[in-house]
């Protein structure tokens, strides 16, 4: 098999995440965050409590980090790709942005379908979790943690490239 190409990533910490360790795993390095959150989701939902997971609610998580001052930004998917499960985006977002988090939806016409977690400008999450229950108790979903300067740096860019391209998340934009 030939070698891949691309970027490489030396002395980076590589952890998989799947199954019931991605939702306590999540908690823990969010409300361990220092500085920034970054993430760049196409679906966040608020409404996932489960006895499975420990009654855990990411979105409280994340909302507790915005209360805590870190600097917090969320690009989510624009409303015309999420059926059904615009509501729950709706929530989860309105109670991001009055926790203090900067939140922009993707255009008319653009897809977000990445799961991009960056924190700290260090530690980089990749993978097919979305922040939802089915994510964290009833989907196979796998992503990597990579603890590393220069991914993050990488994944910091992509992120301000769609920052870009996104537009301001208003309360009743779902609505419409």
């Amino acid at each position: 098999m030939p070698p891949l190409s691309g970027f490489q990533v030396a002395e980076a910490n590589i952890r998989l995440l799947s199954g019931d360790d991605w939702a306590p795993w999540f908690v823990q390095q969010v409300d361990q965050a220092l500085t920034s959150i970054h993430l760049s989701i196409y679906m966040i939902s608020d409404h996932w409590r489960s006895p499975e997971v420990g009654k855990l609610n990411l979105v409280d998580s994340l909302v507790k980090a915005g209360l805590r001052g870190l600097t917090c930004r969320c690009i989510i998917d624009q409303p015309h790709n999420l059926n059904r499960r615009i509501p729950f985006n709706t929530k989860a977002a309105r109670k991001l942005q009055a926790a203090g988090w900067k939140i922009r939806i993707m255009p008319t016409g653009k897809t977000l379908h990445e799961k991009i977690l960056l924190l700290d400008k260090q530690l980089v999450v990749i993978g097919s979790h979305n922040i939802s229950k089915a994510s964290a108790i009833s989907n196979f979903d796998t992503s990597l943690a990579v603890d590393s300067a220069a991914l993050a740096e990488r994944i910091y860019r992509q992120f301000w490239q769609r920052w870009r391209v996104a537009v301001p998340f208003v309360a009743d934009v779902w609505l419409r």
